[in-house]
């Protein structure tokens, strides 16, 4: 499966026997206060670096070349901790499966996870199963699918064999998985870079994703039926087909602070399906292929965010409440507001 399994004699652990099952599970779990001047989501009871915690109940090194798999397995059936990667290339020959209470924690870019060179239709990183999962984090290095520019397909019709090669796939369906944390990862040449559906308290944080999305409907990152997200400094850039990020599904209480999203083949962010309590504050988007800025929603704030150069409209209300204030808009092939629904509009440049 991955390379040369990691022996027990390089592993470093730390256990502590008092540690009961409530409080291992406290140390993936905390609340991150927003930042923003209007903030849905940024309460969200979303993971906190358990490997940056004094005392996590087992931590588990991986030196370059070990294998990841063993390792998440341990920590997660030892109650939850960290699982510390070491700098070095993994080639994945398969996918790394994560589990609750797991937190993954690299060195940096250093620590380069990667598809292989052949084709591959799997995601690099992925969560799923019959029973949810909570306090998730995959924090600190890079993933890279390797996918060539060439294997892009424009059709939406057409087959890529490359489509299920994403970065980060955590997907429930009959439940919602809780607390996911994903921070100072760079993602890019995969299918799609983040999609993750089914989920609350969700925490995208200084993360970089780009040249993400092969074929139609692909983006750099896809949240479906989410609830109590806040992304916060991410930059989400050049997908090669897709959206900067794109929002669908019954989703609530969504705050997008600080971030960018310039360069991407469609939209920079492109919101749909009337989600409730989203905020957008801060934010970059320049020189998208469509809008900077599309979205509907009920109790909908675009506050403080700049478009410039966008191909299309530079800010976009399909429907929906809410307000657009304080926004400046110049330079879009569109119209720099074109604001349709029940908003309040007012200071914008």
């Amino acid at each position: 499966m991955f390379a040369t399994p990691v022996r027990p004699s390089q592993r470093r652990r730390s256990r502590r026997t008092a540690l009961t099952a409530t409080a291992t599970a406290a140390l993936a779990l905390a609340l991150l206060a927003g930042n923003g001047p209007v903030s849905y989501g940024a309460t969200a009871a979303s993971a906190v670096a358990a490997c940056d915690q004094p005392d996590p109940a087992l931590t588990v090194s991986v030196p370059a070349g070990g294998d990841i798999q063993s390792a998440v397995d341990e920590v997660a059936d030892a109650g939850g901790g960290c699982v510390d990667l070491a700098a070095g290339t993994w080639t994945l020959a398969q996918s790394l499966q994560m589990r609750t209470g797991v937190a993954l924690n690299g060195s940096g870019t250093a620590t380069l996870l990667q598809g292989p060179s052949a084709v591959y239709d799997y995601p690099l990183i992925t969560l799923t199963g019959p029973e949810p999962r909570s306090g998730v984090i995959v924090e600190n290095m890079k993933l890279d699918g390797r996918i060539p520019a060439s294997a892009l397909t424009t059709d939406p019709d057409a087959d890529n064999p490359y489509s299920g090669a994403l970065g980060i796939y955590f997907a429930a369906f009959t439940y919602d998985d809780q607390d996911i944390l994903v921070k100072n990862v760079e993602i890019a040449n995969t299918a799609m870079g983040i999609h993750i559906k089914g989920a609350e308290g969700v925490t995208l944080d200084s993360d970089y994703l780009h040249e993400n999305g092969i074929a139609y409907w692909l983006h750099n990152s896809y949240l479906r039926r989410v609830t109590d997200v806040l992304i916060t400094h991410c930059r989400m850039d050049g997908s090669l087909i897709g959206t900067g990020l794109h929002v669908a599904g019954t989703s609530s209480g969504i705050t997008i602070e600080d971030s960018e999203f310039n360069g991407n083949a469609a939209h920079g962010v492109n919101i749909q399906d009337q989600p409730q309590d989203v905020a957008l504050s801060g934010d970059t988007f320049d020189d998208n292929d469509g809008d900077g800025i599309r979205a509907t929603g009920d109790n909908l704030v675009i506050d403080g965010n700049t478009t410039l150069g966008n191909s299309a409209d530079g800010i976009h209300t399909l429907t929906g409440t809410g307000s657009v204030t304080h926004n400046t808009s110049s330079g879009n092939g569109g119209l720099q507001l074109d604001i349709h629904g029940s908003f309040t509009v007012s200071d914008n440049n």
